[in-house]
């Protein structure tokens, strides 16, 4: 998802993605308003943004990472190559260090790290067609453990505007007051999230690329982490890249739930998370008639939430559609973009007035705390992320909302809910 406040600003190889049904019989009951898009934060944070002291750090690190993992144009999978033949990857790395002397968490067990994708590379004349996470494990610095293990939670790659851009080579830890470009510009060009696979657009779509470009990671710590040895993190992305000249433009857009409170021992709750349709208007054809389209959908969670579901609403407040519940939480088929017609949803084309809500359920009754957004142990996100497409379609920023969320909670047979939870998780 997926730059927040506590951090995208926040969608794989055709993964064959199906969404487990979860039959609910509920009645929602009273409905609480948090906020409305009224209390919009003046000034829009990125996907995975956290409150956090401000440094630069370990550029010898990168010039490191470069030698040994140079930049380079590689093979696309073969079914882009064999319909693109001018498809080629992008490879995003750099290098970073964490531990006593180098980078430590700086709000509970998270940090947030940016380098430079390298000038290069990147030309307005292209657009991404898909990414492929490259994941580097590390040795565990828990004691007594000798396993390796993934640090880096998210990985969110971002188009900005700035007069004087990142300088390649160095790493940029971000702080609460954010980082040294301006985050009201980003727009996401990829995202990854923990235990998520590759992805690839419809064919014939593709997210225009830019010309400055940053690679952001969100490094969450195990709680029995030690410091005193540091370990090097190279985690990043593949981009396959080609020329925008035959494809028709897509974008990535989503929301973000910063006044997310749940509270324990309420029984059965609904956060919702919302965005309004009008927010895309910018996307609509010059002449006025058609909308974008959404092509891809990741309904991101962490593991608090337990189940979710895409909403969308007319402006008469009837139901547009409504997706079948999935189980919330960790996994490839959890974490991934899927297009549409992989998860049997069908053509959803937008219209003026509509409302796109993401629903996380939870079972109150077994929290001992409240949960917050947040991007770290025990918090939680429940953040639409989008790829949309039409002809209309350009460059803007993706974060379309932050605070506009609100809490619902249920009355009825949770106990089919529960049991419905049971059955998904036995599945896997």
């Amino acid at each position: 998802m997926g730059r927040m406040r506590q951090l995208p600003i926040s969608l794989h190889c055709c993964a064959k993605l199906t969404a487990a049904a979860v039959t609910v019989s509920c009645i929602l009951g009273f409905t609480c308003w948090a906020s409305t898009e009224a209390s919009e934060s003046t000034r829009p944070p990125s996907f995975l943004q956290m409150a956090q002291a401000s440094r630069i750090a370990g550029r010898h690190e990168q010039q490191k990472a470069r030698s040994k993992h140079p930049s380079s144009l590689l093979a696309c999978p073969a079914e882009l190559q064999r319909r693109n033949p001018d498809c080629r990857v992008v490879k995003v790395r750099g290098n970073f260090r964490v531990g006593n002397k180098s980078i430590r968490p700086t709000v509970l067990h998270s940090t947030m790290v940016w380098t430079a994708v390298d000038a290069s590379l990147l030309t307005d004349h292209d657009s991404i067609v898909g990414w492929k996470p490259a994941m580097e494990d590390v040795k565990s610095r828990c004691p007594g453990e000798t396993k390796q293990v993934s640090l880096v939670h998210h990985i969110n790659i971002y188009a900005y505007d700035a007069k004087t851009p990142l300088t390649d080579g160095r790493t940029y830890v971000v702080g609460e007051r954010g980082g040294p470009v301006d985050e009201t510009s980003f727009r996401m060009l990829a995202s990854h999230d923990k235990e998520a696979g590759d992805y690839v657009l419809p064919f014939g779509y593709g997210i225009p690329l830019g010309k400055q470009a940053l690679m952001e990671r969100h490094v969450l710590f195990p709680k029995c982490w030690d410091f005193q040895e540091d370990v090097v993190e190279s985690s990043g992305m593949d981009l396959y890249v080609v020329s925008s000249r035959s494809m028709k433009p897509a974008a990535l857009v989503g929301a973000l739930n910063f006044n997310m409170d749940v509270q324990p021992k309420q029984g059965p709750v609904e956060w919702i998370t919302r965005m309004s349709v009008e927010k895309l208007r910018g996307f609509v054809s010059k002449n006025g008639n058609e909308w974008p389209e959404i092509l891809a959908v990741h309904l991101h969670t962490h593991d608090v939430a337990q189940v979710k579901y895409f909403e969308i609403l007319n402006n008469d407040g009837s139901v547009a559609f409504q997706s079948q519940k999935e189980k919330a939480g960790y996994g490839l088929k959890e974490q991934s973009f899927a297009n549409l017609p992989e998860i049997g949803w069908p053509r959803l084309q937008l219209r003026a007035g509509q409302q796109l809500l993401q629903h996380c359920m939870f079972n109150s009754d077994k929290l001992d705390a409240h949960v917050e957004y947040g991007l770290d142990w025990g918090q939680e996100m429940c953040a639409p992320l989008l790829v949309v497409g039409g002809s209309g379609v350009r460059p803007m920023p993706s974060l379309l909302s932050s605070m506009d969320g609100y809490l619902s909670r249920m009355h009825g047979m949770w106990a089919d809910v529960v049991d419905d939870i049971k059955r998904l998780l036995s599945e896997h």
